[in-house]
């Protein structure tokens, strides 16, 4: 029956689904909306996505923000990714200033190599502002510098179920700093004291994502994350317009919709606690109370993901069994789940069977020639 074996574990794995990227966040990697994911997309992996968001305000005047952004994220190694983010549209909700294009966001998050799907992974993310445009240090946004920033940040990942993610309870915990280099950013001629400043913008940020399952293409998600001036230019705009500095706070639950080969994620951003307010500008608070978000995302080119070869890892030998399961669950052949996350050893397992098969077909003829050669001699000595 071992031919049988064969055959059943290369039907398995020619036709398993394999990990999708849950999303590319504001940051440019893989993750929820701001949440990063200790998990990365799959080696080859090529994701395009379009993030955008709306609000406005209420009052005696309606200020209006609207941001758009077009992203890419590729897998580098099955445990090293880029991704860029480039904002394309910036509205400038406060004066007469009128749209913009804002920074280029880079990514470059790497995870730490296990030998076989884990449920607690850890990541760590580098991360560059670049400005492009001439939206920065605007209102009702998360503070851009006018020069080159530059942040890191730490990502913890719990799965519930790491051989399918598009099945597991998912937690991610963030948590980073970014650096602006923008003490010279705000030197104002009519001002000399501007040019004395030698305080450089640095926050902290950190955010908390949970993602449940509801059906199979449906999932539900929140985030809190948050942003904290550890030092800031005394000349940005929240400190020269201000009625307070204060961190930014958010809640963001949403769904994330897979439609075919687009997956849909909208949500509404929430302000957790109370601002500051601009008082020029008919005492609006420095961040909006809610944002509408929503992100379309599109797979443009499948990538290969990763092999595992170790411990109870799949080993293709003679006498070998599929094992990769939890806990034991291995069905009555012995296969485990984890077969599906090996879809590289497709070739391997095809050139077996084709081995097996070739040896059957030779093993036949043997037998068949014994057979007629058997049959000859009876016939020549029938006594």
């Amino acid at each position: 029956m071992k031919q049988v074996f064969y055959v059943i574990v290369a039907s398995l794995v020619i036709g398993l689904p394999i990990e999708q990227a849950t999303g590319i966040t504001t940051y440019g990697g893989n993750g929820l909306v701001r949440v990063q994911s200790a998990n990365n997309v799959y080696r080859g992996d090529l994701w395009g996505t379009i993030n955008m968001d709306y609000t406005q305000s209420s009052g005696s005047f309606t200020f209006r923000n609207g941001t758009g952004a077009i992203n890419v994220l590729y897998g580098v190694r099955h445990y090293f990714e880029i991704g860029l983010s480039q904002t394309l549209y910036q509205d400038r909700a406060f004066g007469a200033l009128g749209p913009a294009i804002g920074p280029l966001r880079v990514s470059l998050k790497g995870a730490l190599p296990t030998s076989a799907p884990s449920s607690l992974n850890l990541g760590a993310q580098i991360l560059f502002s670049i400005p492009i445009g001439n939206a920065s240090n605007v209102e009702w946004e998360s503070y851009t510098s006018p020069s080159t920033s530059v942040g890191g940040m730490i990502i913890l990942s719990y799965d519930s179920n790491p051989i399918d993610l598009n099945r597991s309870r998912r937690l991610h915990i963030n948590a980073g700093f970014i650096y602006h280099n923008d003490k010279n950013a705000y030197v104002d001629a009519e001002d000399p004291n501007s040019s004395l400043n030698t305080i450089n913008t640095s926050q902290a940020i950190f955010g908390a994502g949970l993602q449940v399952p509801l059906r199979e293409n449906i999932h539900f998600f929140t985030e809190l994350t948050g942003e904290y001036f550890i030092d800031i230019n005394p000349y940005t705009l929240i400190a020269t317009e201000a009625s307070k500095i204060s961190p930014y706070i958010r809640l963001t639950p949403g769904l994330r919709y897979q439609l075919g080969q687009f997956y849909i994620m909208y949500g509404l951003e929430l302000r957790a606690f109370s601002s500051g307010q601009f008082a020029e500008y008919d005492n609006q608070s420095v961040y909006p109370r809610w944002r509408a978000i929503i992100n379309l995302k599109y797979r443009i080119f499948e990538g290969v993901p990763p092999t595992y070869r170790y411990g109870r890892s799949m080993r293709i030998s003679g006498s070998s069994y599929y094992q990769y399961g939890r806990g034991g669950d291995l069905d009555p052949l012995g296969i485990g789940h984890g077969v599906i996350q090996n879809l590289e050893e497709r070739q391997e397992l095809l050139d077996r069977v084709e081995e097996e098969l070739e040896d059957i077909r030779q093993q036949r003829i043997k037998a068949q020639r014994e057979l007629e050669e058997m049959k000859k001699s009876m016939e020549e000595d029938p006594g």
